[in-house]
Formats: structure tokens, C-alpha cells, sequence
């Protein structure tokens, strides 16, 4: 049996919430060291455009924390007010920007480099 360090991710959406998940990952283990392997299903194949264009989901991801007082109304408005999607886009993007996170496109960067 083999000592080396295996890793393998399955990418399965393509929205800018569930797009950090894969390449955090992916890019962690790889500085570890380990060998890994990224499965992009058919809706994670928008994650490898070259131009990415990826917006939060309109149904929401349950698990994902809401500032205050939008917690309670957003899952019963979110896919009901025009506009929505696109002011949660705008909204996570201006959040993760202001965490010093890196961007998608980094990360998906950071991923290739490490091969």
C-alpha cells in the first residue's frame, strides 16, 4: 500500500456559494501535500469557464449564515423579489472581499499551479 496522501473532491454545483468548498479544499491538501483530484458532475462544470460569471443560488443554501434580520425572511423571499439573486451575489462578493478571501478565479488559479 502506497504512503502517499489521496484527496479526491466531487464538485457538484456551479453557484458562487457552494464554488468556494471544492478549491479551498482542493488548494489546502495540495499544500499539504496531498495528491489531489477535483470531480466537477455536470452542474460543477460551470466552476471551469474561463470567464465565470457565478451568482448565488436563488433557493438559497440553508446552511449559509444571513446577516441579522434576513435569516428569518430570506428563504420565503429569496426566489420570490426580482433582484434578489443578484443583491445576494453582491452581498457575499463584498463580504468575502472585505474577509480578505480570495476570489474563485484565485483559488481555481491556486488549484491549477498546484499540479
Amino acid at each position: 500500500m502506497s504512503d502517499e496522501k489521496k484527496l479526491a473532491i466531487i464538485a457538484t454545483k456551479g453557484t458562487l456559494d457552494w464554488a468556494y468548498p471544492p478549491f479551498i479544499l482542493a488548494s489546502t491538501a495540495a499544500a499539504l501535500g496531498y495528491d489531489t483530484q477535483v470531480f466537477f458532475t455536470f452542474y460543477g462544470l460551470q466552476l471551469l469557464k474561463k470567464d465565470l460569471n457565478l451568482k448565488v443560488s436563488p433557493l438559497g443554501n440553508p446552511g449559509m449564515p444571513m446577516p441579522m434580520g434576513m435569516d428569518k425572511w430570506f428563504p420565503v423571499l429569496g426566489t420570490a423579489l426580482p433582484g434578489m439573486e443578484s443583491m445576494m451575489t453582491s452581498m457575499m462578493k463584498k463580504k468575502m472581499k472585505d474577509k480578505g478571501v480570495a476570489s474563485v478565479e484565485e483559488l481555481r488559479d491556486l488549484c491549477n499551479e498546484a499540479e
